[in-house]
């Protein structure tokens, strides 16, 4: 206890204030441990006695009831019975409204009945801070020992929750702690009455409402701040949170957030600093979740790179020891910056024949399809480049009846493709390929020629790329860091490299090099593989026919394609300089750029 220096009165020992008269208490060394007793529990005028340990329920409505074979069915043949209005509970709560019901639990809303003869349940009067502070003794206190600001008793509302088997009676600790912080809503008293049905065990905290189920990202860095400090406050008084991540341990009151629902916590005489590691990363990653809706942490593009560090330090990485760090490393984040980011693509695209060919057999395809709703952009792009094989007719043809085919579906389902509960991106492709194969191959059974195509084909939705390839075209992802070739030549110079016979700078100039065994044309149907790429903001996706990948390196198309100062002139810049080293063959390049707008 802290003794006021000028009224005497004992207050608590976290206390800023005093309780009786409002002076400014000094600064007590906080505990290094919890006592070895339990401090006393809520006067019995309050609180009836307490009952034997069971989980805490969620202030939520349970997922799941307990299922338990009634001792007297005669008497409860539905479960419990609710209480009607105007029911008194415990003697000191007034029915306000019934929120929840199953067969063994019901929860309501309630008020409190203040009683001269007994202490109450007060509220500070700031707005801005609000604490809750329960009795802890006969004598009422009349100022908050958080902020020095006069208590009142106003129009709190309380949850009651109500089981017909004990429940609460592991919460009874944290209810004697007297939690006083105004981001906790403490469990203020558990009792059990006798009514005509049989026992009712119950269980009183304040009443908040839950999160928002998509909160802006500039809250969450702000609750998670709030949260973080007061998470350190649980810890010093020896409370561990349960294991797991429980998103209805937070909920909102006013303009609080706050801890609630303590079914899960433990109180220690000493935490280490691997539960307080713990604890804190089950803050974080209910941040990840209320700003990404996931419960398991990847790199999400459309946040700001700050706030990724700091999730994958927390949940990846060593952590952070303490709920002081972590609101530390939030307040750094949002410094720089914390909404949510608009993405969106530019793209460049380019054919041309080549300096030795007079006639190009490559095509290209470009569809981009962008919806904008409340200032967020959903980007849509449907790229692809067909290289034609089998003659200067027969190329052209091929690789035109591809880009068409694919142009034509497209565009009757690229609405539908951008739809977030569209899931079937690699079936579209599939289908999409095998209807263009058919094209081709009937047209080659009618021309009696041998006429083929390759194929790079990419259907990008958001950050999300969905690719698939035939034959010698080629995807890259390039930014800062590498430049990545996607996809795998279907070709026999790619063969030999794969089983060790000659190396990648022998495969560019080997005489078999344009040998390719797999292509569009060739059979009723082609055997495809598709798969995905997550891009991020200033990734640039690079596809290209065989005119650029033979004559340029990776280094030289990495370096080109970063430098441009839009995928537009990086297109110019690596046909200019394909045509420089020879352009032997046709050259066809888009680039496409994932931006923040």
């Amino acid at each position: 206890m802290v003794i006021c220096p000028k009224c005497k009165a004992e207050n608590r020992p976290e206390a800023a204030f005093c309780s009786r008269c409002g002076t400014i208490l000094f600064a007590q060394p906080a505990p290094t441990k919890t006592p070895e007793q339990p401090a006393p529990s809520i006067p019995s005028e309050l609180a009836a006695p307490s009952i034997s340990p069971e989980p805490f329920a969620s202030v939520n409505p349970p997922e799941e009831a307990v299922q338990l074979v009634p001792e007297a069915p005669e008497i409860l043949p539905k479960g419990l019975q609710a209480r009607s209005e105007g029911s008194i509970f415990g003697d000191h709560f007034r029915y306000d409204s019934q929120l929840f019901q199953d067969e063994h639990e019901i929860c309501y809303t309630v008020t409190q009945i203040t009683r001269t003869d007994s202490p109450s349940v007060r509220i500070c009067s700031n707005p801005e801070c609000r604490t809750i502070h329960s009795p802890v003794a006969l004598e009422p206190e009349n100022f908050c020992t958080q902020c020095g600001h006069p208590l009142e008793e106003g129009s709190l509302l309380f949850l009651i929750q109500e089981a017909d088997i004990d429940r609460f009676g592991t919460i009874q600790p944290v209810v004697d702690l007297h939690l006083v912080h105004k981001n906790i809503h403490p469990p203020l008293a558990t009792f059990q009455e006798e009514l005509p049905g049989g026992v009712r065990y119950c269980l009183v905290t304040p009443f908040s409402r839950d999160l928002p189920s998509q909160p802006a990202i500039s809250d969450v860095v702000d609750w998670g701040i709030q949260l973080a400090k007061a998470l350190d406050y649980l810890h010093a008084k020896g409370i561990a949170l349960g294991e797991e991540f429980d998103p209805s341990s937070i909920g909102l009151v006013e303009n609080n957030v706050v801890w609630r629902n303590f079914k899960s916590s433990r109180i220690l005489p000493m935490l280490t600093d691997r539960e307080k590691i713990n604890n804190v990363r089950l803050l974080v990653l209910a941040m990840y979740f209320l700003m990404t809706g996931q419960t398991t942490f990847c790199i999400d593009p459309y946040l700001p790179p700050a706030l990724n560090d700091l999730f994958e330090k927390s949940l990846v990485g060593e952590g952070f020891v303490s709920g002081a760090e972590l609101a530390q490393q939030i307040e750094l984040a949002k410094s720089g910056g914390v909404e949510r980011l608009i993405l969106d693509y530019q793209v460049g695209r380019r054919t041309h024949p080549g300096k030795v060919r007079t006639h190009n057999e490559d095509s290209l395809l470009s569809i981009e399809l962008s919806s904008i709703h409340q200032g967020s952009i959903t980007p849509c792009g449907i790229f692809a480049i067909a290289d034609g094989m089998g003659g200067h007719a027969s190329g052209d043809l091929a690789s035109g009846l591809v880009i068409n085919t694919i142009a034509q579906k497209a565009a009757c389902e690229i609405v539908a493709l951008q739809n977030p509960l569209f899931e079937n991106h690699a079936d579209w492709l599939q289908q999409t390929v095998q209807a263009a194969n058919q094209v081709v191959y009937a047209a080659r059974q009618e021309a009696g020629n041998d006429m083929g195509t390759t194929l790079v084909l990419g259907l990008l939705i958001g950050t999300q790329a969905y690719l698939t390839h035939l034959g010698d075209s080629r995807i890259y992802l390039v930014n800062k860091g590498s430049i990545k070739q996607l996809t795998t030549d279907h070709s026999l110079v790619q063969h030999m490299v794969t089983i060790g016979q000659i190396t990648s700078d022998e495969a560019r100039y080997h005489p078999q090099r344009n040998v390719i065994y797999r292509s569009l044309g060739e059979k009723p149907e082609v055997e495809l593989n598709c798969f995905s790429q997550q891009l991020f903001p200033h990734d640039r996706l690079l596809l290209c026919s065989d005119g650029l990948s033979n004559v340029l390196d990776d280094q030289k198309l990495q370096k080109i394609t970063l430098e441009a100062n839009s995928p537009q002139a990086a297109c110019d810049l690596l046909v200019e300089t394909a045509n420089s080293a020879g352009g032997e063959d046709n050259i066809s390049v888009i680039v496409i750029e994932v931006i923040s707008v």
